[in-house]
């Protein structure tokens, strides 16, 4: 897992709603591990494309710049796909048994995070929901012992003007207040894409090196043909980010609908 990667580390400790002890562990469990470990294998295998691909560039090799750098490409979607299939599973497994005024965060990377804590907000504002309890954790098995997600839940509710508090039962938690709240827009429809759902928040995510910027020879690569490919690529990531949106609103409408 590469360092960049903001992960909510740990044991999810005591049930906030009617002290049952929850015993899942993302950290202990081997299908998780090997999802996101998958996602890790295709990110370094990403950055070697990705350099190979530029010294190419450099040596004015421009046919295989271009050859190493749509490798890369594939790379990318396989960080993504595995990255969503860790996301998903982890979140099935540490809201199984959630209340539906509950969330819990533990097992995703920030961004994964924050986005899913969006759509699940702006459910609730629909759904009249006084409040959200946001799990959290307490940063205790994070690099350094710090916090990740918190600070990043506090400052996207103070961007959105959302009232939040620690619960005072437990500091792992963080209430957030729903009650003639007025979201942004976009928290509704917003798409999993890089850099989203905060450009504040991108150093806490994971990130995989960008794509080299090298430019075709005007001899070798019609103008029109790059503004193909960008369209192409553009709309496979619009159909991905559907495919996720989805999933993961079902998910967490399945704990939303429960014990209403």
């Amino acid at each position: 897992m590469s360092a960049s990667a903001a992960v909510i580390s740990g044991d999810r400790g005591a049930l906030i709603s009617d002290g049952r002890v929850r015993d899942y562990n993302h950290a202990e469990d081997n299908e998780y591990q090997r999802l996101r470990g998958l996602a890790e294998e295709a990110r370094k295998k990403r950055q070697q494309l990705s350099h190979e691909s530029q010294e190419a560039y450099k040596q004015g090799d421009g046919a295989r710049a271009h050859q190493l750098s749509e490798k890369a490409k594939v790379q990318q979607r396989l960080i993504d796909q595995h990255n969503m299939e860790a996301a998903e599973y982890v979140f099935v497994q540490n809201n199984a048994d959630s209340s539906s005024d509950e969330i819990d965060l533990h097992g995703l990377y920030v961004k994964e995070a924050l986005w899913i804590l969006q759509k699940r907000i702006a459910a609730g504002v629909r759904n009249h929901e006084p409040f959200v309890k946001v799990i959290v954790g307490k940063g205790n098995h994070s690099q350094g012992g710090l916090a990740k997600i918190k600070p990043a839940v506090e400052e996207m509710c103070q961007e959105a003007n959302l009232k939040n508090y620690l619960d005072r039962k437990n500091q792992g938690v963080l209430i957030v207040e729903l009650e003639n709240a007025n979201l942004p827009s976009s928290w509704g429809n917003a798409e999993f894409t890089s850099g989203k759902p905060q450009e504040s928040h991108q150093a806490n995510v994971y990130h995989a090196p960008q794509q080299p910027q090298y430019q075709q020879q005007p001899q070798q690569q019609p103008q029109q043909q790059p503004q193909q490919q960008q369209q192409q690529q553009q709309q496979q990531g619009s159909s991905g980010d559907g495919d996720l949106l989805v999933k993961l609103l079902r998910l967490f409408c399945v704990c939303i609908q429960k014990n209403v």
